[in-house]
């Protein structure tokens, strides 16, 4: 992760691949036009992931990476103050076949298949701004920036503020006794990022879920990954260890040829 650096010429010359905007009130949803607005969200995304997750003191960073430039980047601006305040990353086959997904998980079963696949990431919303109406409209962008592209499968990182293999046992099988757990693509964490602690426990621990562990896993589960699974996403296998942002993450994966139609008509997808 690159957090101070100079932007190269390709940097400046940034121009979005697809072009959205919506106007939802007072919030403005779109791509991101210029370099100036990229450097916005990078500064964005450097106080959350950077400052509040991971206790970073110099607060002029900016969180960039190789993926961004072959990438779009939505942002949502507050239109009484031009602020932006929540961004993520739309990383879409048509124009790049590099997924940051494929650092943490062994996931060629899904970057083969032939769809148009969009890949979701570095989601983040500015702590003043986080409200439920805020992911909705995040939500409701990407799946028109979905059916602009005529994407058939996304997927993406849903992170949980925890590193414990205990935690991630016990909020794992929550999943799987959801039915949010589907095994069939094969996919697994990369060696760095597997826990050996995390799969033994899983090993050893054949009963269901409590009661007690049940609603602490519920708890467990931040809003914005709970909106992953809310809107018909599943996980396809255990999740990752990040320890760079001190979490764990679940590859989050959603067919739209297998959403029936009222999941369709949540994400505003009916096509």
């Amino acid at each position: 992760m690159n957090l101070e650096f100079s932007p190269t010429p390709q940097m400046l010359q940034f121009a979005p691949k697809v072009n959205l905007n919506i106007n939802a009130g007072r919030f403005v949803i779109r791509t991101i036009e210029n370099y100036a607005e990229l450097e916005q969200a990078f500064l964005l995304r450097y106080q959350v992931f950077q400052i509040e997750m991971i206790g970073q003191k110099n607060n002029q960073g900016l969180d960039q990476d190789q993926y961004d430039i072959s990438a779009d980047h939505l942002a949502i601006f507050d239109s009484k103050t031009n602020q932006m305040i929540a961004t993520c990353r739309l990383n879409c086959s048509l124009f790049s076949m590099n997924f940051y997904s494929e650092q943490e998980f062994h996931c060629s079963s899904l970057i083969s298949r032939p769809e148009v696949k969009l890949e979701i990431g570095r989601v983040c919303v500015h702590k003043d701004f986080r409200k439920g109406i805020i992911i909705m409209l995040l939500w409701r962008a990407i799946a028109s920036y979905m059916m602009k592209t005529e994407t058939r499968l996304l997927f993406g990182c849903g992170s949980v503020m925890t590193e414990s293999p205990t935690d991630a046992m016990v909020l794992y099988k929550y999943l799987i006794e959801e039915n949010k757990v589907r095994t069939h693509l094969n996919i697994s964490p990369t060696d760095k990022y597997r826990s050996q602690i995390f799969e033994s426990l899983l090993l050893d621990n054949k009963n269901q879920l409590s009661h007690e562990q049940h609603l602490y896993a519920k708890e467990l589960l931040p809003s914005l990954c709970r909106s992953y699974f809310d809107i018909g996403c599943f996980t396809p296998g255990p999740p990752a260890f990040d320890h760079e942002f001190e979490c764990i993450d679940f590859l989050t994966v959603l067919e739209i040829d297998q959403l029936d139609m009222r999941l369709r008509q949540k994400i505003g997808m009916l096509s």
